[in-house]
């Protein structure tokens, strides 16, 4: 057995649920085994003595030696040992997870990956999530080593007490309102919305050289902005890309150019994974064209071209997974106005999992409700049962005030292949995608670690 095989038998093992989230739930690891901890590693690496901002303590860097086996934590010593690390590029390929890589390295969809994977150049695992196990909540992890429990963007649409309205944070705006226009900066200011500081000031301020590589379109977006206020990496370094090729080009010539007196952060972001998936289900021929494409440009325009740069690594990871949703396995809350009139605002969250906020004395009357029409393929937890459990953050560890304030005051989870919706206005209904996300089945959970040097 590989090491990748015990790591995954072991990571399952040790981040196991209660049996009534379902057979395939995975907890997220927030103490070293998980994307915050990718994003604080990055700082170990190159800066483990920039400033941290913030009285609250980022998560640990990432620990492969978490898992207790010597064969493993050998291998990472060995690895880490090689030769000094300069140049660390964090490129994240939003739903491309760890199963979904797996089987496509293996069915040689993905040839250039699984070669990497296998190479003496690479560390290779896998790693988890955040809770909810999406882009909103895990980039936000990603480009702040923090967990969702102390950086409070709990999820695409969130009920916000500062504005008394759901917000949805993609396009920052209202998730009902008669236009879809951001909120201007003198309502809802990105910059100011985390607690938590971002990894790309930290390392800034200790004269680490740090650039962001995204999609044209995404620069000075308000995700964009909240993920690394303050930093020159969100505006003066960010660079804009036309297409994934591009993105791959323009951190090479940026790569080959840097020496390894100035030590550099590159933080390259790449969505059409997810958004292929979206669209015709995660390991469909489109998603398989998709990853293939990204793993012929990864060798032309990365891996051969800066071969031999054994001080430059790539971490190459994901937000998220997906898993395929039948649409018929979808709950419409409006369809139960005996629970709805319960509730002082529409269900917010993520449609894997909803976050309810009830009116006041009626939280008996709504947890009654789910048990009776709802319990054979939906649950329902406090928010103070989600902590415990380490859902968010440390098991246990209180939410701060922002994370407290947006997830209501019941979570409804569905330990299967459903999904909850609520349609609230006269528009046509939406029916959803074919690959969803945001739940902790192990496809959605378990995201790729590999470590590799040029």
């Amino acid at each position: 057995m590989g090491i990748s095989a015990i790591a995954l038998e072991k990571l399952l093992a040790r981040q196991k649920l209660p049996d009534f989230f379902g057979t395939e739930a995975v907890k997220p690891s927030y103490d070293g085994l998980g994307l915050s901890n990718i994003a604080s590693l990055a700082i170990e690496w190159l800066a483990p003595d920039a400033p941290t901002l913030s009285e609250e303590t980022a998560t640990p860097a990432f620990n492969p030696e978490l898992l207790g086996v010597s064969e493993i934590s050998e291998a990472w010593k060995s690895w880490q040992n090689q030769a000094p690390i300069n140049h660390v590029v964090l490129l994240i390929l939003d739903g491309f997870g760890y199963e979904q890589l797996q089987s496509l390295a293996n069915s040689k969809d993905a040839p250039n990956i699984a070669q990497a994977r296998d190479s003496p150049e690479a560390f290779f695992m896998p790693a988890t999530s955040v809770y909810p196990s999406t882009t909103v909540t895990a980039l936000t992890s990603a480009a702040t080593g923090y967990a969702p429990a102390q950086h409070g963007m709990m999820a695409t649409n969130l009920y916000m007490r500062e504005i008394g309205t759901i917000v949805n944070f993609i396009g920052f705006s209202p998730q009902v309102a008669a236009s879809r226009g951001s909120f201007p900066d003198t309502i809802f200011n990105p910059e100011t919305l985390l607690p938590v500081p971002n990894i790309y000031l930290r390392m800034e301020k200790a004269g680490i050289d740090v650039e962001i590589i995204n999609f044209d379109q995404f620069k000075q977006t308000s995700i964009s902005r909240f993920t690394s206020a303050g930093a020159e990496a969100g505006t003066n370094n960010f660079k804009g890309y036309r297409t994934p090729s591009d993105a791959f080009s323009q951190l090479r010539e940026r790569l080959l150019a840097r020496s390894c007196q100035q030590k550099s952060f590159t933080y390259l972001y790449v969505p059409t994974i997810d958004s292929v998936s979206h669209r015709y289900g995660p390991l469909s021929s489109s998603y398989k064209a998709e990853v293939a494409t990204l793993d012929f440009a990864l060798k032309k325009q990365l891996i051969e071209p800066l071969a031999g740069r054994n001080d430059t690594v790539l971490l190459l990871t994901a937000d998220h997974g997906q898993r395929y949703n039948p649409l018929e396995n979808t709950l419409w809350l409006e369809q139960h106005p005996e629970l709805t009139q319960n509730l002082f605002a529409p269900a917010t969250g993520e449609a894997r999992v909803r976050y309810l906020h009830i009116k006041h004395d009626k939280q008996a009357a709504v947890a009654d409700y789910i048990k009776q029409n709802f319990s054979e393929n939906f649950f329902a937890i406090t928010p103070s049962v989600a902590v415990e459990l380490g859902l968010f953050g440390i098991p246990g560890k209180p939410l701060s005030i922002e994370a407290e304030d947006r997830i209501g005051d019941l979570l409804l989870i569905s330990p299967k292949d459903w999904i909850c919706r609520q349609h609230i206005t006269n528009e046509e209904r939406y029916k959803g995608h074919l690959g969803v996300h945001a739940g902790l089945s192990s496809a959605e959970m378990l995201i790729p670690f590999l470590a590799y040097r040029f």
